[in-house]
């Protein structure tokens, strides 16, 4: 399916979303809950806690859809961003602050970006070094590297839901990418990251 049509799709889907559809909303809810889900659970354990968000999400979009201005294609950022608002509600309201949320974090999701040098190199040495490499960086880091390759966001979009500048997502991203290519000695994975440091 080419982008043109794939976008058309969303805007049909979106539109009749907007009109009320109940099918249309089933729609949007399969194909971002899991992602949603995967992003909550690796900036709160209590997996509870996670779905109870999740729910209070979906229900609002639903109920407030005349009232969102944003097009099909900025979707996915606008549930990333009011899911970690929604997390940041709930855990206050447990007495838990907001830094603790922010700088405990124990965000290890599986990056896509493990899956492309894996794929280049069948070798779980290479695997267990990107894991642990990525594993030592900092709780902002991680977001900020899961959240543009893994949701593929914009800088803007990350730096709306890390509540930062843009400039500081880009050199958070840089840095971390930059640290776990000096932390992995393989050849392969150090021409990855090179690669990726000139992309961000």
């Amino acid at each position: 399916m080419s982008k043109e049509v794939n976008n058309d799709y969303w805007l049909v889907i979106w539109t009749r979303f907007k009109s009320g559809d109940q099918e249309a909303f089933a729609v949007l809810y399969n194909h971002h809950v899991n992602a949603l889900y995967s992003y909550g659970t690796k900036l709160c354990k209590d997996k509870d806690v996670v779905k109870d968000a999740l729910q209070d999400l979906f229900l609002e979009l639903f109920l407030h859809r005349d009232k969102i201005r944003i097009s099909p294609e900025n979707l996915k950022f606008y549930l990333l961003l009011a899911l970690k608002r929604n997390l940041i509600k709930k855990l206050k309201a447990g007495r838990k602050v907001t830094h603790e949320f922010n700088e405990s974090v124990d965000f290890e999701p599986q990056y896509s970006i493990e899956f492309k040098i894996i794929e280049q190199e069948q070798n779980e040495e290479i695997n267990r070094k990107v894991s642990d490499a990525i594993r030592q960086l900092p709780a902002k880091q991680k977001e900020a590297v899961y959240l543009r390759y893994n949701e593929s966001l914009e800088y803007g979009e990350i730096a709306a839901i890390l509540d930062i500048t843009v400039e500081s997502v880009r050199k958070q991203v840089h840095r971390a990418l930059k640290t776990v290519r000096e932390i992995i000695s393989n050849q392969t994975v150090t021409v990855l990251f090179t690669f990726l440091l000139k992309k961000s």
